[in-house]
């Protein structure tokens, strides 16, 4: 079986992990893709160098992270622009390292909203170069379903695409992400006790259905309270199969085959 975490961070080594072992501790336990969420300028080095040490297994977003919008943000957003347009327009002419998504980029009212009208403002302005790029679009939206959902909706004109990165909306806005054309982003919370999301995948087309891992962080069940990683796919997959009373075989197969066609890998 194969399979792909369609959002890891790898990269990341404030939990102490090694990425190269990372990378094999993933391929070893059948995950042959990893892609990278990419958060704000300081994340493209880390990023590249990991995707250009790996091709073929390694591919990256970049975006600014809602969390990440602050005085700078259109700095930072012209930054990331420049390195997206010019990463991708080189590939397109000699091949080589590409970015297959806008992201994660969204709304987050968790904790801080000091600048949440800029974080709009930075949402809307990566929505609009996921169009003019024709790149989905990865989001993180915590605590922000119903003003995302909002914007999205203005925004969509048949040509946006993308997943909700670790779905955290309920149930019943979960048919309102399919009418968008979404897909849902599933991750180890799948397997934590009195989860929603065994509802939810339930509810939704499988078509829409993503597997990942948002490593280092919410390692599924029985690794949660632990840093995670891409090798621990599987697991979600197997809870995945449980809710759906199918073979693991068969939700390998569907949400590989969901990940390539979304980020065209």
């Amino acid at each position: 079986m194969n399979w792909i975490d369609t959002h890891t961070h790898t990269y990341d080594t404030s939990f102490g992990q090694d990425p190269e072992t990372l990378v094999r501790n993933a391929l070893d336990s059948g995950v042959d893709v990893l892609i990278q969420g990419g958060v704000d300028m300081d994340t493209v080095g880390p990023i590249r160098r990991l995707c250009e040490a790996h091709p073929g297994v390694v591919y990256a977003t970049i975006g600014l992270h809602p969390t990440e919008v602050k005085k700078d943000y259109e700095t930072q957003l012209k930054g990331l622009y420049e390195e997206l347009s010019s990463a991708n327009a080189a590939s397109a002419a000699q091949g080589g390292f590409r970015y297959v998504a806008v992201g994660e980029i969204g709304l987050d009212l968790h904790e801080d909203k000091t600048y949440f009208e800029q974080q709009k403002d930075a949402f809307r302005k990566q929505l609009h170069w996921a169009k003019a790029l024709d790149l989905p679009v990865v989001l993180h939206v915590r605590n922000a379903f119903e003003e995302a959902w909002h914007i999205l909706k203005q925004e969509q004109d048949g040509s946006l695409r993308g997943v909700f990165h670790c779905y955290g909306g309920n149930l019943e806005q979960a048919p309102r992400v399919v009418d968008l054309g979404f897909s849902f982003g599933i991750g180890g919370v799948l397997t934590f006790k009195n989860s929603i999301l065994p509802d939810v995948v339930r509810s939704v087309p499988r078509e829409r259905i993503l597997l990942e891992t948002d490593a280092p962080y919410l390692a599924p069940v029985p690794h949660r309270g632990t840093p995670n990683e891409s090798a621990y796919i599987p697991l979600i997959g197997q809870k995945l199969a449980d809710c759906l009373e199918m073979q693991i075989a068969e939700v390998a197969r569907f949400t590989t085959a969901n990940a390539r066609n979304l980020f065209k890998i």
